[in-house]
């Protein structure tokens, strides 16, 4: 083991572990893979036991649904997949509970929506109930609502949830478990020389290509494919956190930490982000976007200054005041996020229009700014 990883390692208090689909529900005989869970939880103990705090992302309420509902394949019509979910979901917590007494420790079950995210009282007040419960030496068990999430409030996949969640606890170390040992330089399926990466020391644009192309995935009951994970991972180790990516099928969490197990370590950056930077940057879902000219996004990233109405050309999507949106400029490329200062159907009412204009249109009581730069993260 290297000398920074251990230091790495040794460092990390709080630790998320998200552990995929394909690694709890066996693909062939259907259900949960028990055995497996036992194993994980004696893991779990260890690094407990070693003073580390533990929050586990899952994944598999609708895998394990699909068996007992007698599915080959993940359903396409919403309503069947989130009946899946709702039977699934008692199947693995079930698991989770009886597995984890074998070793003294109780869990507890926490399902979220983006709207947990978006809503800054529900974040705080999330944060506080995990953080009581790691107190108390209970594992929470996190995963989506799927039973009743739709579009709108969905996280997206449990990979986006891993790293929301690992930023939202401020949490040392993102450990993601997929199929692979890690990540390598071409697709080990086609290439038997790919050659694994052991350490990642940023996650730039040819890094991001190794994992393929967006929206490809896994398998007959998961979600995410590589390229969800790695871009997960550039989250957190934007804001500053490290993260490790290993095979579940062959590695246990305490050996990433004691027994120098095969993976990639990806490490955070130097500058870390508050609390609020976070959750501007990364964590929270944007509720709509609004398209800005050039000169508008020389001023943000120039300038530093608040957005005005003046630099707006478009807006896409509803969204009400107090809401994070989305800055982009016109060819769509993710300029800035921020929370808006008045809503979608207000502002489209004065669009390119100067601050004096604007308080003609709407009156004296509305801020000058549609997001002000204390609100705004610019990328």
């Amino acid at each position: 083991m290297s000398e920074l990883r251990k230091n790495i390692l040794d460092e990390a208090r709080r630790v998320v572990v998200k552990i995929g689909s394909r690694i709890l529900v066996d693909s062939e005989r259907g259900g949960v893979r028990t055995r497996y869970i036992q194993k994980l939880a004696d893991s779990v103990a260890r690094l407990m036991d070693a003073g580390k705090e533990v929050v586990i992302v899952t994944s598999g309420a609708v895998g394990t649904g699909m068996a007992e509902l007698g599915y080959k394949q993940k359903p396409t019509v919403l309503a069947e997949k989130q009946a899946c979910a709702a039977v699934g979901q008692i199947d693995l917590m079930y698991a989770y509970r009886e597995m984890f007494r074998w070793v003294q420790l109780s869990v507890g079950q926490i399902l979220l929506s983006a709207e947990d995210f978006r809503d800054r009282a529900r974040y705080k007040n999330l944060q506080n109930t995990i953080k009581a419960m790691l107190a108390r030496k209970i594992v929470p068990i996190i995963n989506e609502n799927d039973s009743l999430a739709v579009a709108e409030i969905k996280v997206g996949d449990n990979d986006k949830l891993s790293s929301d969640v690992a930023l939202f606890l401020d949490a040392d170390l993102l450990l993601i478990f997929t199929d692979e040992d890690g990540l390598f330089d071409d697709n080990p399926k086609k290439n038997p020389n790919a050659r694994l990466l052991n350490f990642v020391p940023e996650i730039t644009p040819a890094i991001l290509a190794l994992a393929g192309k967006p929206g490809e995935a896994g398998s007959a009951v998961s979600t995410g494919g590589m390229r969800s994970k790695l871009e997960a991972i550039r989250n957190v180790t934007k804001s500053g956190a490290n993260a490790f990516l290993a095979s579940g099928m062959k590695v246990l969490p305490h050996q990433v930490f004691f027994e120098n197990a095969t993976g990639t370590l990806f490490a955070g950056s130097k500058k870390k982000l508050n609390s609020r930077q976070r959750w501007l940057s990364f964590i929270t879902t944007p509720r709509g976007s609004v398209i800005v000219d050039e000169g508008g996004v020389k001023a943000l990233r120039e300038k530093h200054s608040s957005l005005l109405p003046v630099g707006v050309v478009a807006v896409q999507k509803h969204f009400d005041k107090g809401d994070l949106i989305e800055v982009l400029d016109e060819k769509k490329n993710p300029v800035a996020r921020g929370v808006a200062g008045f809503d979608s159907e207000t502002l489209k009412l004065v669009l390119r229009k100067k601050t004096a204009q604007v308080h003609e249109i709407l009156g004296k009581n509305v801020p000058d700014e549609l997001i002000h730069k204390n609100d705004l993260v610019v990328f």
